[in-house]
C-alpha cells in the first residue's frame, strides 16, 4: 500500500469532519445530552472529546514551528482518558451551536495549521517533541497526526449512527433521521 498524500490526508479529514458535523446536526433538544452513546457519555462529551484533540494538534503544529513543545502535549498522549475527561469537564456549559460552530472552525485551522510550514512534504514533518521516548524511531508526523484524529473520529460515526437512529449518505449528501420525516 502506497502511503497517502498530503491531499489525500487533507480530503480524508475534511470527509470525516463533515459527516460528524452532519450526523450531529440531527441530534437536537434533550438527546443532546443524553447519555445514549456506549459508556453512557452524550453526544456533547464525544464532539467534546474531538474538538479538544483538534486544539491540541493545533497547538502541537503551531508550536513546533516555533520551538520545543510543553511536556503537557506529550502527557495527554500517555494519558488519553484524564485527557478526554478534562476535555468534556472544560466544555460542559457550550451549548450545542458552540460546540457545532467550534468543530468547523477546528477544522479549518486544524487544517491550516498543519500545512502551515509550507511544500509539498508538509505532512512529512517530524514532530519529535511527541516521541514516544527520547531517540525512539517512532516519531509522530504532521500527517500521521492527522490520519489519527481522522481515524479516531471515523471510529465514532456508527456509535453515533447506531445510538441516535441517524446516518449520513456522503455520496449523495442525503442525512437520515426517523424522527424528522
Amino acid at each position: 500500500m502506497r502511503p497517502m498524500t498530503g491531499d489525500e490526508i487533507l480530503q480524508d479529514k475534511h470527509r470525516e469532519r463533515y459527516v460528524t458535523l452532519a450526523l450531529a446536526d440531527q441530534i437536537t433538544g434533550d438527546r443532546w445530552r443524553e447519555p445514549l452513546l456506549p459508556g453512557g457519555r452524550t453526544i456533547h462529551e464525544l464532539l467534546s472529546h474531538i474538538l479538544a484533540w483538534d486544539e491540541w494538534a493545533i497547538g502541537a503544529f503551531e508550536i513546533s514551528l516555533l520551538r520545543e513543545l510543553p511536556a503537557s502535549f506529550r502527557a495527554a498522549l500517555d494519558d488519553v482518558d484524564a485527557f478526554n475527561g478534562r476535555a468534556t469537564t472544560r466544555y460542559t456549559g457550550l451549548p450545542r451551536e458552540d460546540i457545532l460552530t467550534g468543530l468547523q472552525t477546528a477544522s479549518k485551522r486544524l487544517m491550516a495549521s498543519a500545512t502551515a510550514s509550507g511544500g509539498a512534504e508538509w505532512n512529512r514533518r517530524k514532530l519529535l517533541d511527541l516521541a514516544p521516548e527520547p531517540g525512539s524511531p517512532r516519531i509522530p508526523s504532521v500527517g500521521g497526526v492527522l490520519r489519527n484524529l481522522t481515524s479516531h473520529e471515523a471510529s465514532h460515526h456508527q456509535e453515533i449512527s447506531e445510538s441516535f437512529g441517524v446516518h449520513v449518505d456522503v455520496d449523495s449528501g442525503k442525512n437520515g433521521n426517523p424522527d424528522q420525516s
